[in-house]
């Protein structure tokens, strides 16, 4: 029985390998399981349908070959009554077997390269009525989105979609390398410095949808989320008329300052601007001088005598976003510098 153990246990691991498929295959994505996320977009369902019909090649190749091992494992294991000094048949070559096992793949590959060119235009959505798409630049910073619309409204890691209409995202990044993705939607897509990449889909389901970058990107890679919003048409009407007109003074402006504060620069100096990974800037007079802060948001901080480093968060940024974000910071308490009393003799 001793010799017999590793045939066993080889049989056992193949067995549960093989019963743990099923279980996997159920489980969300998100908890570990082999089900790519339902998808809300035919680009989506496009690449789902790649995915299972790769996955259906490889599962038949993986147990052909296990089953092939553990055979031979079984099959030709030493017996018992073999003296230990025997040595197995010398076997030096059998070219049939070897042009059968080379050709296999072969075709098996050139099959699956046939499948996937075939549906290149469907993954990318490229094909169909695109007469009435939706172009947006997609600014990848240290560390968020930056989406702009083309009346050139501005939103900050979300993004607004109406369903039913085909999408265009022209992506590029101010920093460093980021990756755009959203996997109930469509594919990744790098953003890539003095590039830009497009990526095509059209939205059929309403709902929220959760993204993330999938380029590490520097120490808050992990903070750089984005989220999907698809709405009916009238719902994006009206939330693209909410956020129009925001570089003029008033609750718009106001609206895309505290958005702009709240996920660019708190993220790095906390929401009171108390500090967490960059130091503390509240009450900081350059935070309310347009111009100042300006050179700061464009060329970042990293200059001998001061503590740490600041990227460019602000590179390619509109003058009425430093704007707004001026505005709403001398509209908050917190964050504003104190009004200085006025000299004597001034009225």
């Amino acid at each position: 029985m001793g010799r017999r153990k590793p045939a066993v246990i080889a049989a056992l691991l193949a067995a549960l390998a093989l019963g743990a498929v099923p279980v996997a295959l159920g489980q969300d994505p998100a908890n570990g399981g082999l089900s790519p996320p339902s998808s809300a977009t035919p680009s989506g369902d496009a690449i789902n349908e790649l995915y299972w019909f790769v996955f259906a090649i490889c599962a038949v190749v993986f147990v052909a070959v296990e089953a092939a091992l553990v055979l031979f494992i079984v099959r030709f294991r030493r017996r018992q009554t073999t003296p230990e000094e025997a040595e197995g048949p010398q076997i030096h070559g059998n070219t049939r077997l070897e042009i059968i096992w080379t050709i296999i793949p072969a075709v098996i590959l050139v099959g699956i390269a046939v499948v996937v060119l075939a549906r290149t235009s469907a993954v990318q959505a490229t094909s169909g009525d695109r007469s009435n798409e939706l172009v947006i630049r997609v600014e990848a910073h240290q560390f968020y989105w930056e989406y702009v619309y083309p009346e050139g409204q501005i939103a900050i890691d979300t993004l607004v979609l109406p369903a039913g209409r085909p999408v265009k995202l022209e992506l590029t990044s101010f920093d460093v390398n980021h990756s755009w993705w959203v996997p109930e939607l469509t594919g990744k897509r790098d953003a890539i410095p003095g590039k830009t990449n497009e990526l095509r889909f059209r939205p059929v389901r309403e709902g929220v949808f959760e993204g993330r970058c999938a380029e590490l990107c520097g120490i808050l890679h992990a903070v750089m989320p984005t989220t999907v919003e698809v709405v009916t048409q009238p719902e994006y009407t009206s939330w693209l008329a909410l956020v129009s007109g925001q570089d003029e003074p008033g609750a718009t402006q106001l609206r895309l300052g505290r958005e702009t504060w709240d996920r660019v620069c708190a993220k790095c100096h906390g929401l009171a601007g108390e500090g967490d990974i960059g130091p503390p800037i509240a009450q900081n007079g350059t935070l309310v001088n347009e111009e100042a802060l300006t050179r700061l948001l464009a060329d970042g901080q990293d200059r001998p005598g001061f503590p740490g480093y600041m990227p460019p968060v602000g590179r390619g940024w509109p003058a009425f976003q430093v704007q707004a974000l001026a505005a709403y910071i001398r509209s908050n308490e917190r964050l504003a510098p104190p009004q200085q009393p006025p000299a004597e003799g001034e009225g």
